[in-house]
């Protein structure tokens, strides 16, 4: 009998192994990797596109392919209202929104089986990352914030094939359909990031759409509204309470945190003559305050004025009118730039806003 030496026995035995890698690899279930190997985490995304009336992400999933049926991520915000993400087989009949409304969140679901809006789990607006996870099981809807379940919505679902068109789709920091069709009305910007973001089942998803993000989550930030250089807001008078006994009564609470360069920071007045009063109020020939808030033009301007080159940028702290808080996300018109629910820690003219 022919004998072979250790050399030889070890060049068998590795030709063996290269051999039955390919067989031991297939067993793998997908997304399962090697130990050697990290899947590399997406980037954080900033969920206000613009002025947030239109979703940053929107990914389309097969549905006879879906097994995976959760989805998970962390969320990071100061805006206490938003949608956080929208789905769909059909925006008539059959849709699914995750929101906050007074910073807590709340699940909106319209479909053959039930329709209902329900809000539970704790405040997630304090500026802090929330791992949330929601997931169907059998017939009920599991939503998780930071491992505890907060809510458990049962006999609200069921699983239909052979659909015409069998396609899901998932939304993110918007809506697919006007607010207006919501069970309950919400303003769906929200300002906020999300990271370690996992939806449904990757190997049935078909497709995905991003918007071009307007700013960086990579940022420090803190509870405030932030003004870039050269952005500025609107916000109609005829939404705001008027003068009553005096004509040049006039309240208005900011409590400015941090602010660079120069500029107009504030002012009252319309389209045509914006500098009736402003923080650098200007000696002028007007008529009483009051007359302001007859005119359908009458605006409060905030940031620069229009048709100025300004370098100020400024964090406030709280924005009241009138004795009334005033909500950026309900803006007449606003620059896009604007953080409306959160502030850099420092200030400069190298701020990152571009991104």
């Amino acid at each position: 009998m022919e004998t072979r030496g250790p050399l030889a026995m070890s060049q068998c035995l590795l030709l063996l192994l290269l051999l039955l890698l390919p067989y031991t690899y297939q067993g793998l279930a997908p997304g399962h990797f090697l130990p050697t190997q990290r899947p590399q985490d997406p980037p954080e995304l900033h969920l206000i596109n613009g002025t947030g009336q239109e979703p940053v992400t929107i990914m389309i999933f097969d549905i006879n392919k879906i097994i995976k049926t959760s989805s998970s991520f962390e969320l990071r915000t100061w805006d206490p209202e938003g949608v956080i993400f929208y789905g769909d087989t059909n925006p008539i009949d059959d849709w699914f929104v995750l929101a906050l409304r007074d910073g807590r969140p709340e699940i909106q679901l319209h479909n053959p089986w039930a329709q209902l809006t329900v809000g539970a789990g704790p405040r997630l607006d304090d500026g802090t990352w929330h791992q949330v996870e929601v997931k169907i099981h059998g017939d009920s809807v599991l939503l998780r914030v930071d491992g505890e379940e907060v809510l458990c919505l049962r006999q609200v679902y069921k699983t239909v094939t052979n659909k015409p068109k069998p396609i899901m789709r998932i939304a993110l920091g918007g809506l697919l359909f006007p607010s207006s069709n919501l069970r309950l009305p919400l303003v769906p910007a929200l300002d906020g990031c999300l990271r370690q973001d996992a939806w449904l089942d990757r190997w049935a998803q078909t497709s995905a759409s991003t918007q071009t993000g307007l700013r960086s989550c990579a940022v420090e930030s803190q509870s405030g509204i932030f003004f870039p250089p050269g952005t500025h807001a609107q916000f109609s008078l005829q939404d705001l309470p008027q003068p009553q006994a005096e004509s040049w009564a006039f309240s208005l609470d900011l409590g400015l945190q941090l602010a660079a360069g120069t500029g107009q920071l504030l002012a009252l007045g319309t389209p045509e003559n914006p500098s009736w009063l402003s923080l650098h109020l200007q000696d002028q020939d007007s008529g009483p305050l009051l007359s302001l808030w007859a005119q359908p033009q009458g605006r409060l301007f905030l940031g620069a004025a229009p048709g100025e080159a300004s370098s100020a940028s400024f964090c406030v702290d709280g924005l009241w009118a009138q004795g009334q808080k005033l909500d950026m996300d309900r803006a007449l018109s606003r620059s896009q730039d604007i953080w409306t629910h959160s502030c850099p820690r420092t200030l400069g003219n190298s701020t990152d806003t571009s991104h």
